[in-house]
């Protein structure tokens, strides 16, 4: 994640996701999901929390994600 929005990397692509991509995002016990403004497409992106190990991790990213979207 940066300013600019988020980041998927793999050994075959690489995906940029503008934050205006975006049209908020939801927390479930085990993820958070990134929502689309698309009224095509409902889902952009999974973060799964397992992924965060550090302490206070997952609220840094809570932070970052309703810094550039909203919870909905």
């Amino acid at each position: 994640m940066s300013p600019a929005g988020i980041t998927c990397r793999s050994d075959h692509s690489t995906l940029v996701q503008k934050w205006s991509v975006f049209q908020g995002y939801r927390e479930t016990a085990g993820h958070f999901v990134l929502l689309t403004r698309d009224p095509d497409t409902m889902c952009v992106g999974v973060l799964p929390k397992r992924a965060v190990r550090e302490a206070g991790g997952l609220d840094r990213l809570r932070a970052i994600l309703d810094q550039h979207t909203t919870r909905v």
